[in-house]
């Protein structure tokens, strides 16, 4: 497969689109768009945004599902230099609000309503200065740098619909975008992703042109997807996995994208089928979800031969042995590494796979060290996680968590504990701040955790730690089930597999509504510890 010339998105659409113009780009509902299309409707929008006044250096917001324009509006922001920012549409208002002043957005793309969130309502009062504003020229106290609010759908007064937005556009001199096109630099910061916050705030991880499409093409060549190939993406596009990891992997090597606005296993599971996507890309617990549905069966998705087998050993065995996707690999990687810094071969053992995070990526490098001293360690020994190479070049105005994460040395503190095997493959732990230390021992939460997950009556398990007077800590699990089963029987599971220090303490019931999630979707694990703490009466 051959290796990009372009050093942005758009660049590498504009070589797709000259060599490969009817081959498909987008499949969407009953929708198919060539990379000949892809490219006239990402110029068309380009042009609009200029119509608007956004220019390179800019900042461009988008609140959609998975559907074509939310690319095609990444294409635009990609062929102008102006900097990409996907809202998370799991984000509430007051988090929105958040995220908007804080990314300095000049103009924001939003769908009226989206599952059960009403934009329009929600922006209405959220900027009441729309209803006494002329379109493309609002003024807002809250969030002075918005110029512009675009609706898919009808949206308030005050703001432009998508038919006028892209009407507009048809203005632009095509000179102006011929020169906006000459003056990206590949170095400057093609999207800003914001990852969860807990009990701080997001961080706006800045990521690069240059990064986003070499390791996206490195990563998509890792797991051998080529131009034939159909990629179907489970996770919003917002995300790490499908910004800067499953859409570059995609674009890169001329495949085409398989989008569904959002995921639902039993549409999943049809849209898989009637694509005849062959590459896979979602998390463990989409896998799960497919898994758990009474419409699944592996004749359905038996199209899928290759992607993205995930980081835990439980969620890789069951993309592994009970999806039957022979060719996904396991990876590790961050937002903060252009979605993957590590990833294994296709025709590596199952086992190999299930055990191992694969080999770092080419312009990547990964070092163990030592948490304490920072002294490199050996292969086999456990330490904290360094990687060098296609990485952020910082946060969005927050100097503070740069100089934490940006060592002098030019490697990223990932925060994470792993080891390197004697062939070179790394092998996950845990986060170093979610250790627990129970009677003088180091103990991982992510590995009791997949060992509860394995139980076949367990659909999810999370484990954090509570101070305790005795042990120091104690190992506390969560424990979704998906039949009757009791907390004694499931100590006694993992004690059969595991060393007695990793049986948890304590086990709670939660069902899948009662956990407490981010707006990422993701465990709050610092409320399951206050739960825990409530629970003990501690």
């Amino acid at each position: 497969m051959l290796r990009p010339k372009g050093k942005t998105l758009a660049q590498v659409l504009e070589e797709k689109a000259a060599s490969s113009a009817t081959s498909p780009a987008i499949f969407f509902q009953d929708i198919v768009i060539d990379y000949r299309e892809l490219l006239q409707r990402s110029e068309r929008a380009a042009n609009s945004l200029l119509a608007a006044g956004v220019r390179g250096g800019d900042r461009v917001g988008v609140i959609l599902g998975n559907e074509p324009d939310w690319v095609v509006l990444a294409m635009a922001a990609s062929m102008l230099g102006v900097t990409f920012v996907p809202c998370n549409t799991w984000y509430k208002k007051s988090e929105l609000a958040w995220m908007l002043r804080h990314s300095g957005v000049s103009l924001l793309v939003a769908a009226s309503t989206y599952l059960k969130t009403d934009y329009a309502a929600l922006f209405a009062e959220l900027i009441p200065e729309l209803a006494t504003s002329h379109p493309g020229e609002l003024r807002s106290a809250q969030f002075p740098q918005l110029k512009s609010v675009v609706f898919r759908g009808s949206g308030p007064q005050g703001s432009l619909s998508w038919d006028g937005f892209l009407r507009a556009g048809l203005k632009t001199a095509a000179n102006e975008l011929k020169a906006s096109r000459a003056a990206v630099l590949p170095d400057s910061p093609a999207f800003v992703l914001y990852t969860s916050g807990s009990t701080a705030e997001p961080k706006g991880v800045l990521l690069n042109h240059r990064g986003v499409v070499e390791n996206g093409f490195e990563l998509g060549h890792r797991r051998s997807i080529v131009a034939a190939d159909r990629v179907w993406l489970g996770t919003p596009l917002f995300y790490g996995l499908g910004a800067t990891n499953a859409l570059p992997a995609t674009i890169t090597a001329g495949a085409a994208l398989v989008l569904q606005e959002h995921f639902e296993a039993g549409s999943a599971i049809a849209c898989i089928r009637d694509s005849g996507a062959t590459v896979y890309y979602a998390t463990g617990n989409i896998t799960r979800a497919i898994l758990d549905h009474p419409d699944y069966s592996q004749a359905k998705i038996g199209t899928l031969q290759k992607g993205n087998a995930g980081t835990m050993p439980e969620y890789k065995r069951l993309t592994l042995r009970e999806m039957r996707i022979a060719g996904a690999v396991p990876a590790y990687g961050l937002t903060e590494t252009y979605g993957n810094a590590t990833v294994g071969f296709p025709d590596d053992p199952v086992e190999v796979k299930i055990e191992t995070n694969g080999t770092p990526l080419p312009g990547m490098e990964i070092r163990i060290v030592d948490p304490g001293d920072g002294k490199p360690l050996p292969a086999g020994q456990t330490g904290l996680v360094l990687i060098k190479g296609h990485i952020t070049p910082g946060y969005l105005h927050n100097p503070g968590e740069t100089n934490k994460a940006l060592r002098p040395d030019g490697f990223f503190d990932s925060g994470d504990l792993g080891s390197v095997d004697a062939a070179g493959r790394l092998i996950f732990h845990s986060r170093l701040k979610e250790v627990i230390k129970s009677g003088g021992i180091n103990i991982s939460p992510a590995e009791v955790e997949q060992l509860l997950a394995s139980h076949p009556d367990v659909r999810d398990a999370f484990v954090v730690g509570v101070s305790d007077a005795t042990r120091g800590e104690l190992v506390v699990a969560f424990v979704d089930a998906a039949a009757p089963i009791s907390e004694q029987a499931l100590r006694e599971f993992v004690k059969e597999r595991a060393a007695a220090f990793k049986v948890p303490h304590h086990v709670f019931f939660r069902t899948e509504e009662q956990l407490p999630r981010l707006s990422s979707g993701k465990i709050a694990k610092y409320r399951l510890a206050e739960e825990a703490r409530s629970e003990l009466g501690r």
